[in-house]
Parts: structure tokens; sequence; C-alpha cells
């Protein structure tokens, strides 16, 4: 009786927490759409009066710097600037999957890559941004959509760094190694990002991205885990498999 109890006391409290996330973001949402469709608009005439150094300095600067870089975010309204950011790191990764795909891609493929991964990145950080205030809301910072897609869309930098990785590792385990370490990376920055852009709580944000930590960590050496990374490069994975299928299965078929 008495765990029966605390499991409805646990699974109500759980509905609250979903139904208050959900309330919020419902509350933000049409003042944020609205804003986002006129920033978009006049980012896509920007994106080619990018400056391209200061755009990869501001990004090398993240990466190294999260904790100062995370803190200098402000809600001005002005989500122009963080929307040029993830059209360009789209429009980047869709360049560098060009060039190491440059003998076997097609020019529907090329135009394909260049229009379609830029409304990916776009796609990824306004998901991104909503899964954020969640984690926010677990360690009990701020709810504003604005700061949470700001610090999103300089993560998204990670999306073509992580490909020319996962692109230039030619064999399982140095694949194996980008993957943890990048995907463990990734953890860190919206960790940083929560914490110091969100105001949550580190003791509280500690926690919750420990465990996932430890879970990445655990599907890495876990026998599934090995599918899931060699999606990040077939030919790698693939080519490790077989070879693995080979020495396992082929002394079993020789002996029969």
């Amino acid at each position: 009786m008495v765990a029966k109890k605390s499991a409805k006391k646990s699974d109500s409290k759980k509905s609250k927490i979903f139904n208050d996330v959900e309330q919020k973001i419902k509350s933000i949402k049409p003042e944020v759409v609205s804003s986002a469709k006129d920033y978009f608009k006049s980012a896509e005439k920007k994106v080619k009066k990018v400056n391209i150094e200061k755009f990869l300095t501001d990004a090398v600067y993240m990466l190294l710097h999260p904790v100062k870089y995370f803190t200098s975010i402000k809600a001005d309204g002005n989500y122009e600037n963080a929307i040029v950011k993830v059209i360009m790191y789209g429009l980047l990764t869709a360049g560098i999957k060009i060039l190491f795909n440059l003998a076997s891609i097609t020019l529907l493929g090329a135009v394909s890559a260049l229009v379609l991964m830029p409304i990916y990145a776009i796609f990824i950080t306004f998901a991104l941004a909503g899964i954020m205030l969640f984690f926010s809301y677990l360690s009990k910072g701020e709810m504003n959509f604005e700061t949470s897609m700001k610090a999103v869309a300089s993560c998204i930098f990670m999306y073509p760094l992580s490909y020319v990785a996962y692109q230039i590792a030619f064999s399982y385990w140095i694949l194996f190694a980008f993957s943890l370490v990048i995907d463990l990376y990734i953890v860190f920055l919206i960790y940083t990002a929560t914490t110091y852009c969100l105001k949550g709580e580190q003791g509280i944000s500690k926690i919750i991205f420990g465990i996932f930590a430890i879970f990445i960590i655990a599907i890495h050496f876990s026998n599934s885990g090995a599918l899931y990374i060699s999606t990040k490069n077939p030919n790698v994975g693939f080519k490790h498999h077989f070879e693995k299928l080979r020495k396992d299965v082929l002394p079993v078929v020789n002996i029969r």
C-alpha cells in the first residue's frame, strides 16, 4: 500500500512538472514565433554580409571559454544574430559534406544539402531550446526562451565540427573516442548554458547532467552502443562489424 501511494505521488509530481513547463512554453510561444519570423526574413538577407573571421572567432571562444561566453548572453529581443549563426552553421556543414563526398555527390545532392542542412539546423535549435527550458525548470532556473535559443544557437557549431571529426575517423576505435568525447562535451555545454544563461542551481544541474554523462558513457560501452556509434560514420562502422563478424563466424563455419 505504501509503495502504491508513493508511486501515485511521484506520478502526480511528474505530471505537474510537465504541465507547468508546457504552460510556460505556450505562454511565450506566440511572441516567440512572430518575432522569429521577422528576424528570420532579415537574417536571410544578412547571411551574405557576415564577417566570417568574427563568426569563427566567436565559435572558438565559445568552445574554449564556455562559462564567460554563456554569461555574456542577454535577452534583448534580437533573434537575428542567433538565426544567422544557425544558418551559417548549416551552410558550413553542407559545404563540408559536399567536400567529403565530392567524388560521388550529384548536383541535386549538393543543392539539397545546401537547402536542407540550414533548415535542419534551425529545427534542431528550436527543439533543443525547448528541451533546455525543461532542464532549467528542473534546476529552478529562468524560463526565458530567447536566452535558451541564443545559447543553443551557439552550441550548434558542434554540428559541423562533429561531422568533420566523424568523417576523418579512419578506424572504429578512433570513431568511438571522437563520439564519446564530443557527446560528453555537448552535455557539458548544455549544463553550462543551463547554469549560466538560465541561472539554474549548480547543485541540481550537476546531478541532472551527471546522470546524462553516465548514461552516455554506458551507451558507448554497451553492445547496442556500437550501432549508435556506427551511424556517425557508416563506412567505418560497417567495416568494423564485418571484420568482427568474419572473425567470430568463419572459424565456426570452417569447423563444421
